[in-house]
């Protein structure tokens, strides 16, 4: 019974056909190493692991290619085991890793690789080699957040062109032992010469897709952090502005390293420009401002939080809910998924979009106040990833427009209403400003456009006095300033005229990445910004600052056509190396040609409104198309049917012929379009010397121009006919 099963088994597993193209080999193992080094770049692996595995896999590719020939049945025994145990130990990682199953899915097909690349004998078990690399090296570029994936990439899709090319070769020359390659054939060139010509396509095909922002990953990923506390006091740890917990009596003085604002206060006096530098990368599907910390006691030179305890935020599972009794309450909301990847040191506040409200952060706490900043543990070091899905503003300006005479909270009235002793100046400029506002939001608004409109941005600013009034200062004897300055007016003005308002720090949306899809938020991204409190609302954000956008309000920056911004990127690499002359040459003719593109663009936009339904229509046309012209090819191959004879013997040679054509067309040998009978027959006999072809035409053509059945000849051509397959089945 046990010899029964083991002779079953090795039956069942014998390969149809023992790959003997090492080429073929060799680039499917290439193919497969680049795609094991990329998710080992981007993290799916460490690199103790990940080196591991390509030596596995280059072992166990050169095993089976020696050992082609043979059964191997207790080799594929132990796989099989290992394979079950692999598994096994796949089902209890996926419990554990339930917001993103991309990580112990590939560590599922890094393991199929290593096992797989033992017991490779025949074509198909390279072919799903490939398959699978194409898996990882998808996984790899779901999580590539810069362009260094085309390092990958590009040479994945190189040789993995290359090895189905070699499988295709390999396949056809298995099919028959007297096939003939062409002499002229220059594959290498033909390969060189289809890749410059895919490259442009496949850019401007890259370029024209549409950035759709519901087409957003179902994943929630974050990485896992060591050597977490139990407990932290509820303060703002910043890396380059250490041990300050309190607002200091002297200017603070700056630091290069960090972010002054990113503390439990926010000192105006402080002089400095940020280096520039990518601090992390986040994934929305809509620009906005990534807040860090709000401040609501305005000091006359700074502001600080009057909260000293926050909300312990606790959960034994994913997500961590953020929530406060103090929060404001707000409507017409809607939920946005942000990813944050970390590249620079920052401080133990959670970047998000305001409100932050379901967090998968690597930690099973976190503290939040009523303003909804929320501190973490640990400090946000480079290489984490954490997610949070936000609820976001969704309101128009009509809306707000009518929550004017709603009844605003007595305590919160007080709270985000205070101010020090200070010059009576800037209430009246705030009544001047607002004079013909009628709304709470077109007082907030006209005070945004007048800083905006009136004074210029600088971060050059000179220093104000130690306990000057930073508002003041600003608005009669600078008259300019940079970003604090703007939001600091606009917030005091605001409740001069006994509107709630406060300021708040972060990120700026930063700059996104058409290639990516990502913002990339740099250090010098660092602002600040106003909340406005409006009744039924909440806090909307405004932003004086000039030159500077708004995305929490009410804009939207379109990414939909985004993938032509890769020409500007393309334009200033190329413009570096050119003269001057020929720069701002190139730069005219660039202008004339964007505005017709533009124009273009919005006519084609209109256009793909209207079209967009009939674009299934059209893949379905199409794709009729195909099959049509395949078949009309196919039957161009064979004979064309004399009269059908009452009898029907007209029809055999037709029959018989066919089968002839579709023989040879199985060992690489099609029919030419113009090719009679007769040269069809001569040039297979000379490829494949079968001796046989020939006769078979001529015995095609004779009952064919004769009014009589002949039994006899058609007998003939069907035995050549069987004669002729059995000679290249065997072959």
């Amino acid at each position: 019974m046990l010899e029964r099963i083991i002779e079953y088994y090795r039956f069942i597993n014998r390969p149809p056909y023992h790959e003997k193209s090492s080429g073929f080999r060799v680039a499917v193992l290439a193919t497969v190493l680049i795609s094991v080094v990329a998710v080992v770049k981007y993290g799916a692996v460490g690199w103790d692991a990940g080196a591991l595995v390509v030596i596995e896999v280059i072992a166990g590719s050169t095993f089976s290619y020696y050992t082609r020939d043979r059964a191997n049945l207790l080799v594929k025994i132990v796989l099989s085991v290992l394979l079950l145990t692999v598994f096994f130990v796949f089902w209890t990682e996926l419990g554990s890793s339930i917001y993103d199953l991309r990580y112990p899915l590939v560590k599922l097909f890094l393991c199929l690789q290593v096992l797989h690349s033992f017991d490779l004998p025949a074509r198909r078990d390279l072919d799903f080699s490939l398959v699978s690399s194409a898996v990882l090296i998808a996984f790899a570029g779901s999580m590539s957040v810069s362009s260094d994936f085309l390092y990958f990439i590009v040479p994945f899709f190189v040789i993995g062109l290359a090895s189905l090319y070699l499988g295709h070769r390999s396949s056809l020359v298995a099919q028959s032992d007297l096939f003939v390659p062409a002499k002229k054939s220059h594959p290498g060139r033909l390969l060189a010469v289809t890749g410059l010509a895919i490259v442009p396509i496949v850019l401007l095909i890259f370029m024209a897709l549409p950035r759709l922002s519901g087409f957003n990953s179902p994943y929630l990923p974050m990485t896992k952090v060591g050597n977490i506390p139990k407990s932290f006091e509820p303060f703002i740890k910043n890396p380059g502005y250490k041990n300050i917990t309190g607002f200091p009596a002297n200017p603070l003085p700056f630091s290069p390293d960090s972010y002054h604002g990113f503390n439990s206060f926010l000192d105006l006096r402080v002089r400095g420009i940020l280096p520039d530098g990518i601090v992390m990368k986040v994934r929305s599907g809509k620009p906005e401002y990534w807040r860090a910390a709000a401040f609501d006691r305005f000091r006359g030179n700074g502001w600080e939080s009057s909260e000293k305890k926050r909300k312990d935020i606790s959960s034994g599972g994913l997500p961590l809910t953020v929530t406060h009794p103090e929060e404001a309450s707000r409507y017409n909301v809607r939920g946005l998924v942000q990813t944050f990847f970390i590249e620079k040191r920052l401080p133990n506040t959670l970047f998000a979009a305001y409100a932050p409200r379901d967090v998968y952060f690597p930690t099973q706490f976190l503290k939040v106040d009523s303003m909804m900043s929320v501190l973490t543990p640990v400090t946000l070091d480079p290489g984490l990833i954490y997610t949070v899905v936000s609820e976001v503003s969704d309101v128009t300006p009509e809306m707000l427009r009518l929550s004017t005479g709603a009844i605003t909270p007595e305590n919160l009235q007080k709270r985000f209403c205070q101010l020090p002793t200070m010059s009576g100046a800037v209430g009246k400029l705030a009544q001047s400003v607002t004079r013909e506002s009628s709304t709470e939001y077109e007082r907030a608004q006209a005070i945004c456009d007048y800083l905006r409109n009136n004074y210029p941005y600088d971060l050059k600013v000179k220093r104000q006095g130690k306990d000057e009034n930073t508002v003041e200062f600003f608005l009669f004897n600078a008259k300019r300033g940079y970003c604090e300055h703007f939001a600091t007016t606009m917030a005091v003005m605001c409740r001069t005229l006994g509107i709630p308002a406060r300021v708040a720090v972060g990120y700026a949306t930063g700059e996104y990445n058409s290639l990516t899809g990502y913002y990339e938020v740099s250090a010098r991204d660092a602002h600040a910004w106003v909340e406005v409190y409006f009744p039924t609302f909440g806090w909307i954000p405004f932003d004086p600052t000039p030159g500077c956008s708004d995305p929490f309000t009410f804009p939207n920056k379109d990414t939909t056509w985004a993938g032509f911004s890769l020409l500007k990127v393309m334009g200033k690499t190329v413009g570096k190396i050119l003269p001057a002359r020929m720069r701002r040459g190139l730069k005219r003719s660039g202008l004339a040609l964007g505005r017709a593109i533009s124009r273009l663009g919005r006519g084609t936009s209109a256009f793909a409104r209207w079209a967009w339904p009939l674009v299934p229509g059209m893949l379905i046309a199409l794709a009729a198309a195909g099959v049509f012209w395949r078949r009309r090819r196919r039957r161009a191959n064979l004979p064309r049917p004399a009269p059908e004879r009452a009898d029907g013997t007209a029809r055999r040679e037709v029959v018989a012929f066919g089968r002839m054509v579709e023989a040879l067309s199985s060992v690489g040998l099609t029919r030419r379009t113009a090719e009679t009978a007769l040269e069809f027959g001569r040039r297979a006999d000379a490829s494949l010397g079968l001796g046989l072809c020939v006769k078979a035409a001529a015995l095609f053509y004779r009952p064919r121009f004769t009014r009589e059945p002949m039994s006899a000849d058609l007998d003939e051509l069907e035995h050549i006919v069987d004669e002729i397959e059995t000679r290249l089945k065997n072959a």
